[in-house]
């Protein structure tokens, strides 16, 4: 475990929190200044000990959402300029947020924002995402290894048509388990 993981939650938050409203004060015309954060943030990567393949594939998978908010702004004057600018400011607070997660278990985190008030209702929320995202990424790999186990190698149309099947599946077992935890809460007097 390095310095950085040991480092206190609220120190992380701060840090991150400042970074990222100072890169979203930054004017469109200046936000290649916000470029100057990121030899910061590798350094802090390479320092946390983290590899960087897996920091780039999940940086990668924000990445479409990125540019599809920065293609809106190609719609205003100066389109061109303003969304590189929202791109290159939004790419620098995703690659923030994923080291402060990288580096912070959840449970820190959310331990962190109910001490600076944060409203109880996000807090629950974050916790309960944190929580669930494993089970359904628990669920996600016992459903491909049964399909593999299942399936022969075919077409790439059949590969294509059983992974939306399993993603139908998927979202239909999701929803019954959050109903069947919502039910559980109503019983215990909860939401």
């Amino acid at each position: 475990m390095s310095a950085i993981h040991r480092a206190p939650a609220e120190l992380k938050l701060g840090l991150a929190l400042a970074l990222i409203l100072g890169l979203a004060a930054l004017p469109a015309e200046r936000a290649w200044w916000g470029l100057g954060a990121l030899p910061l943030l590798l350094v802090l990567a390479k320092l946390s000990r983290l590899p960087p393949g897996p920091l780039l594939s999940r940086w990668a998978l924000g990445a479409p959402f990125l540019l599809a908010a920065a293609s809106l702004a190609y719609f205003q004057l100066n389109g061109l300029s303003i969304g590189l600018a929202l791109l290159t400011k939004s790419a620098i607070c995703l690659l923030t947020l994923q080291l402060l997660i990288s580096t912070t278990p959840v449970t820190e985190l959310v331990r962190t924002l109910r001490r600076v008030h944060v409203p109880e209702v996000l807090c629950q929320t974050m916790a309960l995402l944190a929580r669930y995202s494993e089970l359904l990424g628990d669920e996600t790999r016992r459903m491909r290894r049964a399909r593999a186990g299942r399936s022969l190698r075919g077409s790439r149309w059949l590969e294509w048509r059983a992974l939306g099947n399993s993603l139908g599946l998927l979202f239909v077992r999701t929803v019954s388990r959050a109903e069947r935890v919502q039910t559980a809460m109503r019983s215990r007097g909860g939401g």
